[in-house]
């Protein structure tokens, strides 16, 4: 079990009214949300390398469309043309 250590931060009044109003809606303290997001950022720089640029595989997704949405149904069609 981890300890926690009390430390104080300054935020701008807009940043630290925009968290206040999130604790309200997702029903968490402001605390939380701080920590939260501090261990997401810190996780996040921990990753390997390829996964803070992306893996390129997932750079490819969604370059071709067409548009077409029978194209499960009328592939034939589409990819020799006209029937005979």
């Amino acid at each position: 079990m981890s300890l926690n250590v009390a430390t104080n931060i300054r935020l701008p009044e807009d940043v630290l009214k925009a968290l206040k109003y999130m604790a309200i809606e997702e029903k968490k303290s402001v605390n939380q949300l701080i920590r939260e997001a501090i261990e997401k950022f810190l996780f996040a720089a921990m990753q390997p390398e390829r996964h803070k640029k992306g893996d390129s595989f997932e750079d490819i997704i969604g370059i071709a469309k067409s548009g077409i949405k029978d194209g499960s149904v009328k592939h034939d069609l589409y990819l020799y043309g006209k029937k005979k």
